[in-house]
């Protein structure tokens, strides 16, 4: 009898199913991945609710949009029939950790009534703590609005933050500067060298990004030789697709022994720097990129002229995570 009667709960339950059409998600391109992932989401919280998620077109609707409000993620799914919105549900989630919760309470909440599985209203829109008083007014800003129809709206535009280290390693060629006073006489010379490199890449916009940028090369020959530069700038990305060359200058202090000048009391020199960079990444869009660069730097000795120099020009190999 009880298998009979869970038999018959289970024939209800189909009958009571509808097809539900997911629509692509608007707002959720705040990662690479994010739209599949949230449209994936989208259709485990329909079947959830007891009816068939399908590509394909069907009578009932659901449309969601995700917006910004501060750090915290506004969810709004609507429930749609012949193009009118017969059901809708919100919730909003401060940490995108928990925007599969808040997407499950709105799709069910937007589906209450239809099929076999709606979702008690409690759970739909679970309230959050407040510690105002007052009534909490929400703005719910769709990401499609342009910020050139109300300043303010600038925050539905946000975008967090890549955030890359690299590390890599090559080759260099770096020169000194003349020297030269009543007892000593130095001539430019130009040293082969290896070049250490380490950056953080901090991608702002999807074509620019800060960089902090140091580069150390040292000469291993019968001179031990010294030269490193610690650059503060930024990059400007030619194109946002997986391969992508780029073009980068920044500014900071610079460091170099050089055993050339010994003798002359002159074999350390620290100051100001500047450098340019070009190079290439590629898997530019994964969470691990691989870069090809070419750096040119230039140190000079002192914070007050810039009549001594020391130049270097280098080529790497860096993995960017």
């Amino acid at each position: 009898m009880k298998k009979l009667f869970t038999v018959l709960l289970s024939v209800a339950a189909m009958a009571l199913a509808e097809n539900v059409q997911v629509l692509e998600p608007s707002g959720a391109e705040f990662s690479t991945d994010a739209p599949q992932v949230v449209m994936s989401i989208l259709r485990s919280a329909v079947a959830q609710t007891g009816n068939t998620p399908v590509e394909s077109s069907a009578d009932i609707q659901i449309r969601t949009t995700l917006s910004t409000m501060g750090s915290s993620i506004v969810v709004v799914v609507e429930q749609l029939k012949d193009g009118t919105v017969v059901g809708s549900g919100r919730q909003k989630t401060p940490t995108v950790d928990d925007l599969d919760v808040a997407i499950d309470n709105a799709v069910k909440a937007a589906l209450a009534g239809l099929g076999s599985g709606s979702a008690p209203e409690s759970a739909a829109y679970a309230p959050e703590a407040s510690y105002d008083d007052g009534p909490e007014v929400v703005y719910v800003v769709p990401v499609e609005r342009q910020s050139s129809e109300d300043p303010n709206d600038n925050f539905a535009h946000k975008r967090p933050t890549r955030n890359y280290v690299s590390y890599g390693l090559g080759m260099a060629m770096w020169h000194n500067y003349d020297f030269e006073n009543d007892d000593y006489e130095v001539e430019m010379s130009w040293e082969q060298a290896f070049v250490f490199h380490y950056g953080r890449i901090f991608e702002v916009v999807p074509h620019a990004a800060i960089t902090i940028i140091n580069n150390m090369n040292i000469s291993f020959g019968s001179d031990w030789e010294w030269h490193e530069t610690f650059l503060i700038g930024g990059r400007y990305f030619v194109s946002t697709g997986n391969i992508t060359p780029y073009i980068g200058l920044g500014g900071g202090l610079g460091i170099q022994t050089d055993e050339h000048y010994e003798a002359a009391a002159e074999g350390f020199a620290i100051g100001l720097a500047t450098g340019a960079e070009l190079g290439i990444i590629f898997f530019r869009n994964s969470a691990t990129q691989l870069e090809l660069g070419l750096a040119w730097d230039a140190l000079w000795d002192g914070f007050e002229s810039f009549d001594r120099r020391f130049g270097s020009g280098s080529f790497y190999v860096a993995i960017n995570y």
